[in-house]
Protein backbone atom coordinates (compact mmCIF):
# COMPACT_ATOMS: atom_id res chain seq x y z
CA UNK A 1 0.00 0.00 0.00
CA UNK A 2 1.42 3.38 -0.94
CA UNK A 3 0.52 6.46 0.64
CA UNK A 4 1.30 10.26 -0.65
CA UNK A 5 0.45 13.56 0.06
CA UNK A 6 -1.58 15.65 -2.79
CA UNK A 7 -1.32 19.40 -1.31
CA UNK A 8 -2.52 18.13 2.16
CA UNK A 9 -4.93 15.59 0.53
CA UNK A 10 -4.05 11.78 1.65
CA UNK A 11 -3.88 9.24 -1.46
CA UNK A 12 -4.05 5.62 -0.77
CA UNK A 13 -3.20 3.20 -3.40
CA UNK A 14 -2.89 -0.63 -3.72
CA UNK A 15 -4.39 -3.81 -3.99
CA UNK A 16 -7.58 -5.58 -2.39
CA UNK A 17 -8.82 -9.47 -3.36
CA UNK A 18 -12.10 -10.17 -5.21
CA UNK A 19 -12.32 -13.52 -5.80
CA UNK A 20 -9.34 -14.87 -5.96
CA UNK A 21 -8.00 -11.79 -8.00
CA UNK A 22 -5.47 -8.36 -6.47
CA UNK A 23 -7.17 -5.75 -8.10
CA UNK A 24 -5.95 -2.20 -8.04
CA UNK A 25 -7.57 0.80 -5.96
CA UNK A 26 -6.79 4.64 -5.14
CA UNK A 27 -8.81 6.35 -1.90
CA UNK A 28 -8.20 10.38 -2.05
CA UNK A 29 -9.10 11.75 1.66
CA UNK A 30 -10.49 15.10 1.07
CA UNK A 31 -11.43 15.45 4.16
CA UNK A 32 -15.13 15.60 2.96
CA UNK A 33 -16.86 13.58 5.03
CA UNK A 34 -18.59 12.56 1.68
CA UNK A 35 -18.05 9.23 -0.61
CA UNK A 36 -17.69 9.35 -4.21
CA UNK A 37 -17.44 6.07 -6.14
CA UNK A 38 -16.21 6.27 -9.19
CA UNK A 39 -16.63 3.66 -12.15
CA UNK A 40 -14.74 3.29 -15.29
CA UNK A 41 -15.66 1.91 -18.47
CA UNK A 42 -15.36 -1.17 -20.99
CA UNK A 43 -11.46 -1.60 -21.81
CA UNK A 44 -11.24 1.47 -19.66
CA UNK A 45 -9.24 2.06 -16.59
CA UNK A 46 -10.10 3.74 -13.22
CA UNK A 47 -8.11 6.85 -13.93
CA UNK A 48 -10.74 7.56 -16.59
CA UNK A 49 -12.29 10.69 -14.59
CA UNK A 50 -8.67 12.02 -14.42
CA UNK A 51 -9.81 15.30 -16.03
CA UNK A 52 -12.72 15.44 -13.13
CA UNK A 53 -10.66 14.42 -10.21
CA UNK A 54 -9.72 18.07 -9.04
CA UNK A 55 -13.12 19.24 -9.62
CA UNK A 56 -14.75 16.09 -7.81
CA UNK A 57 -12.41 16.49 -4.68
CA UNK A 58 -13.75 19.99 -4.09
CA UNK A 59 -17.17 17.81 -3.02
CA UNK A 60 -16.46 14.40 -2.42
CA UNK A 61 -13.55 11.94 -1.12
CA UNK A 62 -12.91 9.82 -4.31
CA UNK A 63 -12.41 5.92 -4.16
CA UNK A 64 -12.22 4.10 -7.33
CA UNK A 65 -10.69 1.04 -8.57
CA UNK A 66 -9.95 -1.55 -12.08
CA UNK A 67 -12.58 -4.23 -12.53
CA UNK A 68 -10.17 -7.71 -12.94
CA UNK A 69 -8.96 -7.50 -16.84
CA UNK A 70 -8.66 -3.54 -16.38
CA UNK A 71 -6.28 -1.18 -15.35
CA UNK A 72 -3.71 -2.83 -13.30
CA UNK A 73 -5.39 -5.21 -11.77
CA UNK A 74 -5.02 -8.94 -12.56
CA UNK A 75 -6.37 -10.72 -15.61
CA UNK A 76 -8.41 -13.61 -16.01
CA UNK A 77 -7.00 -16.97 -15.59
CA UNK A 78 -9.45 -18.88 -16.89
CA UNK A 79 -12.97 -18.81 -18.28
CA UNK A 80 -14.68 -16.12 -19.81
CA UNK A 81 -15.56 -12.36 -18.90
CA UNK A 82 -19.37 -11.66 -18.00
CA UNK A 83 -20.74 -8.50 -16.94
CA UNK A 84 -21.30 -10.80 -13.30
CA UNK A 85 -17.25 -10.17 -12.96
CA UNK A 86 -17.18 -6.32 -12.53
CA UNK A 87 -20.45 -6.23 -10.53
CA UNK A 88 -19.13 -8.85 -7.98
CA UNK A 89 -15.66 -6.70 -7.83
CA UNK A 90 -17.68 -3.50 -7.32
CA UNK A 91 -19.56 -5.47 -4.85
CA UNK A 92 -16.16 -6.38 -2.91
CA UNK A 93 -15.06 -2.63 -3.28
CA UNK A 94 -18.17 -0.92 -1.83
CA UNK A 95 -18.14 -3.70 1.05
CA UNK A 96 -14.54 -3.47 2.11
CA UNK A 97 -13.98 0.32 1.84
CA UNK A 98 -17.06 2.30 1.21
CA UNK A 99 -19.14 3.94 4.29
CA UNK A 100 -22.55 3.18 4.64
CA UNK A 101 -23.83 6.33 2.16
CA UNK A 102 -22.02 6.84 -0.75
CA UNK A 103 -22.53 8.65 -4.42
CA UNK A 104 -21.74 6.92 -7.38
CA UNK A 105 -20.18 8.33 -11.11
CA UNK A 106 -19.57 5.71 -13.85
CA UNK A 107 -19.04 5.91 -17.29
CA UNK A 108 -20.22 3.64 -20.07
CA UNK A 109 -20.14 0.14 -18.33
CA UNK A 110 -19.42 1.96 -15.01
CA UNK A 111 -22.53 3.55 -15.57
CA UNK A 112 -24.74 0.25 -16.13
CA UNK A 113 -23.01 -0.81 -12.93
CA UNK A 114 -23.83 2.57 -11.34
CA UNK A 115 -27.48 2.07 -12.18
CA UNK A 116 -27.74 -1.73 -11.18
CA UNK A 117 -25.94 -1.23 -7.77
CA UNK A 118 -28.24 2.08 -7.21
CA UNK A 119 -31.48 -0.51 -8.02
CA UNK A 120 -29.82 -3.88 -5.60
CA UNK A 121 -28.76 -0.98 -2.78
CA UNK A 122 -31.39 2.04 -2.92
CA UNK A 123 -31.03 3.17 0.55
CA UNK A 124 -27.32 3.36 0.65
CA UNK A 125 -26.78 5.25 -3.13
CA UNK A 126 -27.76 8.81 -2.53
CA UNK A 127 -26.90 10.54 -6.01
CA UNK A 128 -26.40 8.46 -9.39
CA UNK A 129 -24.80 10.05 -12.19
CA UNK A 130 -24.09 7.82 -15.33
CA UNK A 131 -22.31 9.17 -18.58
CA UNK A 132 -24.24 6.56 -20.43
CA UNK A 133 -24.26 2.98 -19.90
CA UNK A 134 -27.52 1.87 -20.93
CA UNK A 135 -28.73 -0.33 -23.42
CA UNK A 136 -31.75 -0.98 -25.50
CA UNK A 137 -34.14 -3.89 -25.63
CA UNK A 138 -32.79 -6.28 -28.24
CA UNK A 139 -33.92 -8.12 -30.99
CA UNK A 140 -34.15 -12.09 -30.00
CA UNK A 141 -32.96 -13.39 -33.31
CA UNK A 142 -30.41 -10.73 -33.46
CA UNK A 143 -29.48 -12.32 -30.01
CA UNK A 144 -29.78 -15.70 -30.92
CA UNK A 145 -27.45 -15.37 -33.64
CA UNK A 146 -24.89 -13.56 -31.33
CA UNK A 147 -24.83 -16.72 -28.84
CA UNK A 148 -24.38 -19.16 -31.71
CA UNK A 149 -21.38 -17.01 -32.64
CA UNK A 150 -19.91 -17.07 -29.28
CA UNK A 151 -20.83 -20.66 -28.83
CA UNK A 152 -18.77 -21.98 -31.75
CA UNK A 153 -15.83 -20.00 -30.95
CA UNK A 154 -15.44 -19.71 -27.19
CA UNK A 155 -12.40 -22.56 -27.15
CA UNK A 156 -10.35 -19.59 -28.32
CA UNK A 157 -11.72 -16.91 -25.59
CA UNK A 158 -10.72 -18.98 -22.90
CA UNK A 159 -8.51 -16.81 -20.86
CA UNK A 160 -4.65 -18.83 -20.84
CA UNK A 161 -5.35 -20.92 -23.85
CA UNK A 162 -4.51 -18.84 -26.97
CA UNK A 163 -5.42 -15.99 -25.55
CA UNK A 164 -5.51 -13.11 -28.31
CA UNK A 165 -2.30 -11.85 -29.28
CA UNK A 166 -1.75 -8.36 -27.18
CA UNK A 167 -0.77 -5.29 -29.46
CA UNK A 168 2.63 -3.63 -29.12
CA UNK A 169 3.33 -0.31 -29.47
CA UNK A 170 7.14 1.43 -29.74
CA UNK A 171 6.32 4.16 -27.51
CA UNK A 172 3.39 5.81 -25.82
CA UNK A 173 3.12 8.32 -28.56
CA UNK A 174 2.41 5.31 -31.10
CA UNK A 175 0.21 4.03 -28.78
CA UNK A 176 -1.92 7.81 -29.04
CA UNK A 177 -2.34 7.46 -32.25
CA UNK A 178 -3.49 3.90 -32.92
CA UNK A 179 -6.51 5.58 -30.23
CA UNK A 180 -6.90 8.98 -32.21
CA UNK A 181 -9.62 8.00 -34.61
CA UNK A 182 -11.74 6.82 -31.54
CA UNK A 183 -11.17 10.40 -29.90
CA UNK A 184 -11.24 13.21 -33.02
CA UNK A 185 -11.86 15.90 -31.05
CA UNK A 186 -9.04 15.97 -28.60
CA UNK A 187 -6.11 18.03 -28.28
CA UNK A 188 -2.76 15.84 -28.58
CA UNK A 189 -1.75 16.72 -24.89
CA UNK A 190 -4.81 15.56 -23.53
CA UNK A 191 -4.82 12.07 -25.71
CA UNK A 192 -1.25 11.41 -24.54
CA UNK A 193 -2.61 11.71 -20.96
CA UNK A 194 -5.48 9.08 -21.66
CA UNK A 195 -3.06 7.35 -23.14
CA UNK A 196 -0.61 7.02 -19.91
CA UNK A 197 -3.29 5.81 -18.19
CA UNK A 198 -4.11 2.99 -20.91
CA UNK A 199 -0.61 1.26 -21.25
CA UNK A 200 2.34 -0.34 -19.63
CA UNK A 201 5.74 -1.23 -19.92
CA UNK A 202 5.88 -4.83 -22.13
CA UNK A 203 8.40 -7.52 -21.11
CA UNK A 204 9.80 -7.52 -24.61
CA UNK A 205 9.86 -3.71 -24.77
CA UNK A 206 7.64 -0.95 -25.82
CA UNK A 207 4.33 -0.57 -24.39
CA UNK A 208 1.16 -2.92 -24.49
CA UNK A 209 -2.48 -1.70 -23.59
CA UNK A 210 -3.46 -2.49 -19.85
CA UNK A 211 -6.81 -4.16 -20.46
CA UNK A 212 -7.24 -7.80 -21.52
CA UNK A 213 -7.83 -8.15 -24.89
CA UNK A 214 -10.31 -11.58 -24.46
CA UNK A 215 -12.28 -9.18 -22.61
CA UNK A 216 -13.39 -8.18 -26.25
CA UNK A 217 -14.72 -11.20 -27.27
CA UNK A 218 -17.92 -10.46 -24.72
CA UNK A 219 -19.91 -13.04 -22.89
CA UNK A 220 -22.52 -15.46 -23.72
CA UNK A 221 -25.64 -13.51 -22.68
CA UNK A 222 -26.43 -10.08 -20.17
CA UNK A 223 -28.41 -9.58 -17.64
CA UNK A 224 -32.21 -9.96 -18.54
CA UNK A 225 -33.62 -6.83 -19.79
CA UNK A 226 -36.54 -7.68 -17.25
CA UNK A 227 -34.69 -7.79 -14.29
CA UNK A 228 -32.28 -4.80 -15.20
CA UNK A 229 -35.94 -2.62 -15.48
CA UNK A 230 -36.74 -3.65 -12.44
CA UNK A 231 -33.38 -2.47 -10.76
CA UNK A 232 -34.01 0.70 -12.40
CA UNK A 233 -37.49 1.36 -11.16
CA UNK A 234 -36.12 0.64 -7.52
CA UNK A 235 -33.42 3.10 -8.04
CA UNK A 236 -34.80 6.09 -5.20
CA UNK A 237 -32.08 8.39 -5.52
CA UNK A 238 -31.78 11.51 -8.24
CA UNK A 239 -30.17 10.96 -11.30
CA UNK A 240 -28.26 12.38 -13.97
CA UNK A 241 -27.89 11.03 -17.18
CA UNK A 242 -25.43 12.19 -19.97
CA UNK A 243 -24.90 11.23 -23.20
CA UNK A 244 -23.04 13.04 -26.02
CA UNK A 245 -24.74 14.02 -29.57
CA UNK A 246 -22.28 12.05 -31.60
CA UNK A 247 -22.22 9.09 -29.64
CA UNK A 248 -21.87 5.90 -31.55
CA UNK A 249 -24.08 4.07 -28.56
CA UNK A 250 -27.23 5.75 -29.05
CA UNK A 251 -30.16 4.30 -28.01
CA UNK A 252 -33.17 2.58 -30.21
CA UNK A 253 -35.28 3.37 -27.36
CA UNK A 254 -34.54 6.03 -24.64
CA UNK A 255 -37.82 6.68 -24.05
CA UNK A 256 -38.89 3.01 -22.85
CA UNK A 257 -35.31 3.04 -21.22
CA UNK A 258 -35.56 6.18 -19.28
CA UNK A 259 -39.10 5.87 -18.44
CA UNK A 260 -37.97 2.94 -15.53
CA UNK A 261 -36.60 5.69 -13.88
CA UNK A 262 -37.75 8.29 -11.41
CA UNK A 263 -36.24 11.50 -10.42
CA UNK A 264 -34.31 11.66 -13.76
CA UNK A 265 -31.94 14.35 -15.51
CA UNK A 266 -31.05 13.98 -19.41
CA UNK A 267 -28.71 15.87 -20.84
CA UNK A 268 -26.70 15.77 -24.18
CA UNK A 269 -23.50 17.60 -24.63
CA UNK A 270 -22.97 18.88 -28.21
CA UNK A 271 -19.85 17.88 -29.75
CA UNK A 272 -19.28 15.28 -27.50
CA UNK A 273 -18.90 11.61 -28.70
CA UNK A 274 -19.14 8.44 -26.24
CA UNK A 275 -16.17 9.85 -23.78
CA UNK A 276 -17.61 13.27 -23.03
CA UNK A 277 -15.68 13.64 -20.20
CA UNK A 278 -12.49 13.62 -22.34
CA UNK A 279 -13.71 15.51 -24.71
CA UNK A 280 -16.05 18.14 -23.32
CA UNK A 281 -14.81 18.01 -19.67
CA UNK A 282 -15.18 21.80 -18.97
CA UNK A 283 -19.43 21.42 -19.88
CA UNK A 284 -18.97 18.87 -18.19
CA UNK A 285 -18.07 19.73 -14.96
CA UNK A 286 -20.45 22.77 -15.44
CA UNK A 287 -23.52 20.19 -15.06
CA UNK A 288 -22.12 18.49 -12.50
CA UNK A 289 -21.82 21.45 -10.42
CA UNK A 290 -25.45 22.18 -11.00
CA UNK A 291 -26.48 18.45 -10.29
CA UNK A 292 -24.55 18.18 -6.83
CA UNK A 293 -25.17 22.01 -5.54
CA UNK A 294 -28.66 21.01 -6.10
CA UNK A 295 -28.60 17.50 -4.69
CA UNK A 296 -25.46 17.02 -1.74
CA UNK A 297 -26.63 17.09 1.43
Amino acid sequence: MEVSDLQNKKQESGFFESGGYKLHYTKRDNGKGRALLLLHGFMDSSQTFLFQEEYLSKHFDLYRFDYRGHGDSEWLREGFYHFMLPLVDTKTFIQKFLPEKFHILGHSMGGGLGSRIAGLYPERVESLVCLEGFSSLQDPEKERRRFLGWLENWELSLAGKDRKRQKNFRSVEDAAARLAPIYPRLPKERLLKITETLTRPAEEGGYMWKSDPSYKNGPPVFLSPQFTRHLWETISCNVLVVYGQKTHLALDDSKEVFSHIRNLKYIEIEDAGHNMHHDRPELLETMLEEFYVTNLK
